[in-house]
């Protein structure tokens, strides 16, 4: 099984005026995860999946623990693993360190949607084999 990594900066548009990230910012920065291991890993960007296909993939559901607060200028360490790939729906454990310091866990469900219509679609093949090299059994965060 792969991790995928992608390291960000806390920026001051993340914080609230005491310079903590508010927690939806964190939500923000788990799709860019999300949106980089779908260009990079999956070699399917979301450019490409609603401007060329008509697809888009829809967090269905959200769940997350904030166990540390994150900083102005903090460098997170974000790890995405896959637990489960349905035919049209995909769960992500996703989480952010600083340091080794659990900073946010969260639990992701995306639904692959067919945007013509409004309802979800097979994810294709070969990014459902790609999806794959991805999958954990237990996640480690």
């Amino acid at each position: 099984m792969t991790i995928y990594k992608l390291h960000l900066q806390v920026l001051c548009h993340h914080c609230d005026a005491t310079g903590i990230v508010h927690f939806p910012r964190y939500s923000e920065m788990a799709m860019h995860v999300v949106e980089s291991w779908f260009d990079e890993a999956l070699d399917w960007s979301f450019a490409r999946m609603i401007g060329g296909e008509s697809a888009s993939v829809p967090v269905v559901r959200c769940d997350a623990e904030y166990p540390r607060a994150s900083r102005l200028g903090d460098h997170l360490v974000w790890r995405l693993s896959v637990q489960r790939i349905g035919r049209s729906a995909i769960d992500l454990d996703l989480a952010a360190t600083c340091g080794g310091e659990a900073r946010v866990k969260m639990a992701l469900t995306l639904v692959l949607s067919d945007l013509d219509v409004i309802r979800p679609r097979h994810w294709p093949e070969g990014v459902r084999a790609r999806m794959a090299d991805y999958l954990s059994g237990a996640f480690q965060g």
